[in-house]
């Protein structure tokens, strides 16, 4: 074995020459701050090869301060001027040697560094190797220590061919490992650990630290690259899916758009097909009139020519009687009088038939406005005025008021009419036109307003129609803006992304355990129904486009749940919280639920929800804030909450629709009423002023009258017997003649009109119509497909006529359904446009939006099915194998390597504890697969690694969800956030200790046995260390290869332990030094001097460090028995 013998340290802090000689078993002591770490710390940097100084004094602190520098010039402390005092200044030396027996070789040698220090503060040094015991000079000639220069002279001179110089601090630790016996690497790592010797508290940074070879973690960059090629080509063919996502959505968006095309072009049809077919019925109607003016105008002729023959024989017959009276005087007075009195009555005649043409139209008039007012009264009165805006109020109530007043106008006119209508006044007649007009232009404009109404409902309906299929579909009546700005803000993320990001609305998320608290939650709740989820990482992102949107759709109803910020708070809900009746799986739902709902009591009476302070009841009474309250019905009339639409949804959406319609049934009806009100003549200027001169004519009645009178009674004094009889013979002819000349002016009139008729018939309205239908027929013809006529459009519309409608009425029920479907068709249409708009401005094409065809977008959409994401698929099942190829034969293989050599270095110690006992206890290392890691264990170990095949696919198949978990969690993704996560991740999986469990079993004489890893923070310091103590030992042994056979086990044997016994017992001290002789170890012990009595018995060697005001030193401890 090799043994130290000899320290020589020389300038080193408080040291300023000291000489150490070592037994096998030292014990270093002195009260604290003596300058025991300080020899210990110059014994390791030889013992280490390491200049650093990050291991000095660790027993003491693990962030100790102490620097080379320090040690070398003797820190004293701070000075004033903010720098250091230093024992030593200018130039000088500093040694640290150690001198080794080899009992094998019976030979000695040393190890050490030399130390110049300059003015400036500069300082190099040399290890130094010397195969020869210490030189007489001990390093120091005329009582000044060798600089480097004359030491390399002196070991020329002295010992040429014994000693080395090394440049770097590398080369000496690869030459001490040798010299001390080819020891591993591990002895740098395990001898600092021994020094700085502390309670430990992780059994796995023990066993893999102290007890095994640190292995370091394994280099997988080159697998990283395939796996990162690979994940590279997986991303483009998701972003290349997401596109295909994309594109699908437009495609199912505009065949969408083409149903409501297609369907619009039909009813398009249908109108031009019904107005062409009206057209054909009109014309057919035409000719038929023409062909009955024919036939009659061959009728009238035949009648004129017999009335002729009849009206010769009777002026005959008038000749002669008129002849026969005109002889006789009379005749001629009476003939005079009754020529006046003719006169006299036609002029009555004419007067009466002006009065009464003036009452019929005054009257035509009032009866016309009448019905017009009492209608508007009756109906515009009744219709539900809430549902108008601001100018249809007002122009309703003008309306009324116009209505009341025209019927207070209409009843004076009617008054004076039954009264007297001499008293009719001009003045009269024009208030009264002017009540007409202001009723007529009010009338116009409430239609207007009415009309709009009726616009706005139309385009209600349909959305409502949509609502109940999207219902029925599964899905919820949410207002068109919220659907859009959640659809568009999930679009936005996802193309920022690259991957599908989901966006969920609260309600959306959560269920109502119980029936009876859901009015009372989704009212309380209220608009937050609606606010909007997203993962916390896309949450800031989100919320910058989320700004955008509401401002664009004038939508504020909604708001965005900063979800990791809730969660980090950890709300918890109250027993018998409302939050209790919350169900979900969401984890940013639930603990959005708990803080809205976790401090609300449900609570039975409203008794309990005042004695709570905050409850409601499920009758929606809600207390809180000292007051008590009901909720509003309308928030929760209409249900959202539920991850699943039920059928009372439906059902109440349809009943809505229904209800809608029949209101807009109403007010289409009211107009319909009310429109014919606009065609109403109201009475004009001129008609008044005809009326006032007719009214004046209608004043000579009276006297016409009286004077009727006056001729009676001059024709009563004349003897009329004989005239009468002939004037009644007159008459009787007269009255034969004017009736056949009436028949006559009747047949002739109605010859012209209808020959006027038959010109109009024939060179205009034929000719027109005719034009019109062959207009018609070539628009048809141009419009629309021979193949969509013939096939779809003419059987549709024969079907319609087969129904027994007629053009009029298919006219007037399609032109609103074509109004609807070119709603719904520019609905859908402008849908897809946005679509269209955000794909090509996420990935810069240059497609034209507008276009009513989709051929870009389905030929970059076959493209990437067909063509680009097979070929990608096939690239990433080819970079796929190479890196599950790479990843078994290298990754695996190491690591399963690493695995296996700590189980058997751990089989090989617990051999050599199974040797020894501490007291009555044995101990005694455990290895396990970890339980966290135990599918990658399981992968790493499985025996088909073992196979030497070509062929791996059964281990592929087998761990093929394993691997490709693996690789996401190794592979860079070049998000920093992400990327730390990645670099931690590969720390961990290229270390082989996290797919183990370690352990530490103590077992005492009656077999009992303990896992430390349970007791660990239970018992005492010294009891729960001294396990590691022995382990540690056992270690040193292990890398020493002390029971090795011959030269293997000549090594070196020095373990240094700082403080390790500073918190055992002296029972435990006793057995701790008996099995340090055990395994053969050289020990340096250093400890307080309170452990004195303890330890010195038991050791070979006692050396005390001694402190003066500015030096150490060491002396031997001499004990009262040795003296004796």
């Amino acid at each position: 074995m090799k043994l130290l013998k000899t320290v020589k340290i020389i300038n080193w802090h408080y040291f300023w020459n000291q000489t150490l000689n070592f037994e096998q078993i030292v014990f270093l002591t002195g009260v604290n701050a003596s300058g025991k770490s300080t020899l210990i710390d110059a014994m390791q940097v030889v013992l280490l090869g390491d200049t650093s100084g990050r291991h000095f004094n660790k027993a003491a602190a693990e962030k100790s301060n102490r620097t080379l520098r320090g040690y070398l010039r003797g820190e004293l402390g701070d000075s004033l001027e903010g720098g250091f005092h230093y024992l030593r200044n200018g130039r000088f030396t500093s040694y640290i040697v150690l001198e080794f027996y080899d009992d094998v070789n019976d030979d000695h040698f040393n190890l050490g560094i030399v130390f110049d220090v300059f003015d400036d503060g500069g300082v190099d040094h040399r290890f130094f190797m010397l195969e020869a015991p210490m030189p007489e000079n001990e390093f120091i000639v005329d009582n000044v220590p060798m600089e480097y220069k004359d030491l390399n002279l002196f070991f020329q001179e002295h010992y040429p061919n014994k000693y080395k110089f090394f440049d770097t601090n590398r080369q000496y630790q690869d030459a001490l490992k040798r010299k001390l016996g080819n020891l591993k690497d591990k002895y740098f790592s395990l001898l600092k650990k021994a020094v700085s010797f502390s309670p430990i508290t992780d059994i796995t940074t023990f066993i893999t630290e102290y007890v095994t070879e640190a292995q370091g973690n394994i280099d997988i960059a080159p697998m990283q690259e395939n796996i990162l090629q690979y994940k590279k080509l997986e991303d483009e063919a998701a972003l290349m899916r997401f596109k295909v996502e994309r594109l699908n959505e437009i495609a199912k968006n505009y065949e969408v758009y083409k149903g409501h095309k297609e369907q619009l072009t039909l009813f398009e049809y249908v109108l031009e097909k019904a107005t062409l077919q009206n057209d054909l019925n009109r014309l057919a109607t035409y000719d038929n009139q023409y062909l009955g003016y024919q036939k009659r105008l061959t009728d009238i002729e035949s009648e004129l020519a017999d009335l002729d023959v009849d009206l010769a024989e009777l002026n005959k017959r008038r000749v002669k009687l008129i002849q026969d009276s005109s002889s006789n005087d009379t005749y001629r007075i009476t003939d005079e009088i009754n020529e006046h009195k003719k006169v006299a009555e036609e002029k009555i005649k004419s007067l009466k038939f002006l009065n009464m043409q003036v009452r019929s139209d005054l009257e035509n008039y009032v009866l016309t406005f009448d019905r017009l007012a009492n209608e508007v009264l009756e109906k515009v009165s009744a219709m539900d005025e809430k549902r108008l805006k601001k100018d249809g109020l007002y122009a309703r109530e003008e309306l009324l008021e116009s209505a009341e007043t025209i019927i207070k106008e209409n009843h004076k006119i009617t008054s004076v009419l039954n009264k007297d209508i001499n008293e009719l006044s001009e003045t009269m007649l024009n208030d009264w036109r002017s009540a007409q007009a202001k009723f007529k232009q009010h009338l116009g404009a409430f239609n207007l307003s009415l009309g709009r109404l009726i616009n706005d409902y139309q385009v209600n309906e349909a959305i409502l129609k949509q609502q109940e299929l999207d219902l029925r579909g599964g899905g919820k009546p949410y207002e068109y803006s919220l659907v859009q700005i959640r659809n568009e803000l999930q679009n936005k993320l996802s193309a920022k992304y690259g991957h599908k990001v989901e966006v969920s609305i609260f309600s959306d998320l959560i269920d109502i355990r119980d029936a009876k608290w859901t009015n009372a939650i989704e009212g309380y709740l209220g608009g937050q129904r609606f606010h909007l989820f997203v993962e916390g990482e896309y949450f800031l992102d989100a919320y910058e486009f989320l700004k955008g949107l509401l401002q664009q759709y004038n939508f504020y109803g909604t708001n965005l749940v900063d979800v990791d910020a809730i969660i980090e708070r950890r709300f918890s809900a109250m027993p018998n919280s409302v939050a209790e009746e919350i169900l979900t799986d969401h984890i940013g739902a639930r603990a959005y639920a708990d803080f809205l709902l976790g401090r609300l009591q449900k609570c039975n009476t409203i008794q309990e929800a005042r004695n709570s302070g905050n409850g409601i009841t499920p009758d929606t009474d809600l207390y809180r804030n000292f007051t008590f309250g009901r909720i509003n019905p309308r928030l929760y009339q209409q249900k959202y909450i539920g991850r699943r639409v039920e059928e009372a949804d439906v059902n109440a959406k349809k009943a809505e629709l229904a209800a809608h319609a029949e209101t807009l049934r109403s007010y289409q009806e009211l107009l319909q009423a009310l429109l014919p009100g606009n065609d109403v003549e109201i009475v004009n200027t001129n008609e008044i002023a005809a009326l006032g001169s007719q009214v004046k004519r209608i004043q000579e009645l009276p006297s016409l009258e009286q004077s009727i009178v006056f001729y009676d009674e001059e024709l009563g004094r004349h003897d009329l017997t004989l005239i009468e009889g002939i004037h009644r013979r007159i008459g009787l002819v007269e009255a034969d003649i004017k009736g056949i000349e009436d028949q006559k002016s009747s047949l002739v009139e109605e010859r012209g009109k209808i020959s006027t008729n038959m010109q109009i018939l024939k060179n205009e309205r034929m000719p027109e119509t005719k034009a019109i239908i062959k207009e018609r027929q070539s628009k048809l013809e141009e419009n629309y497909d021979a193949f969509f006529i013939n096939d779809v459009a003419e059987p549709f519309f024969q079907n319609l006529i087969a129904e027994g409608k007629n053009p009029l009425d298919i006219n007037a029920e399609y032109r609103q359904a074509f109004s609807n479907a070119l709603y719904l068709s520019n609905s859908v249409f402008n849908q897809v446009k946005k679509l269209r708009k955000e794909y090509v401005v996420d990935y810069r094409l240059t497609y034209d939006v507008e276009t009513l065809h989709n051929d870009d977008f389905q030929m970059e959409l076959n493209d990437l099915l067909e063509v680009k994401l097979p070929e990608y698929e096939e690239k990433i099942a080819d970079a796929y194998r190479k890196a599950v190829k790479q990843f078994k034969d290298d990754f695996i293989s190491k690591l399963r390597n690493a695995i296996e050599t700590v189980e058997d270095q751990i089989a090989e110690l617990n051999e050599a504890l199974s040797m020894s006992t501490f007291g009555e206890d044995s101990y005694q290392f455990t290895v396990k697969p970890s339980t966290v890691y135990r599918q990658y264990y399981d992968m790493i170990k499985d025996d088909l690694l073992l196979k030497v095949t070509d062929d791996d696919s059964e281990f592929f198949q087998k761990y093929d969800d394993v691997m490709k978990d693996l690789f996401a969690q190794i592979v860079l993704a070049g998000d920093g956030d992400k990327n730390a996560a990645v670099l931690a991740n590969v720390e961990k999986f290229t270390d082989y200790r996290n797919y183990l469990d370690f352990d530490l079993i103590v077992r005492n004489k009656d077999g009992h046995e303990q896992r430390l890893s349970r007791v660990l923070m239970k018992k005492s310091g010294g009891e729960t260390q001294t396990p590691f103590y022995i382990s540690v030992l056992a270690s040193f042994a292990y890398l020493y290869r002390v029971n090795e056979p011959g030269e293997l086990s000549n090594s070196a044997r020095l373990i240094i332990f700082d403080e390790a016994f500073s918190k055992m017992d002296s029972g435990r001290i006793k057995e701790s030094i008996r099995l340090l002789r055990r395994f053969g170890l050289q020990a340096i012990i250093s400890a307080p001097s309170d452990k004195v009595a303890d330890i010195s018995p038991l050791v070979d060697e006692t050396l005390v460090v001694l402190r003066g005001k500015n030096h150490s030193t060491v002396q031997l401890f001499a004990r009262e028995e040795d003296l004796t």
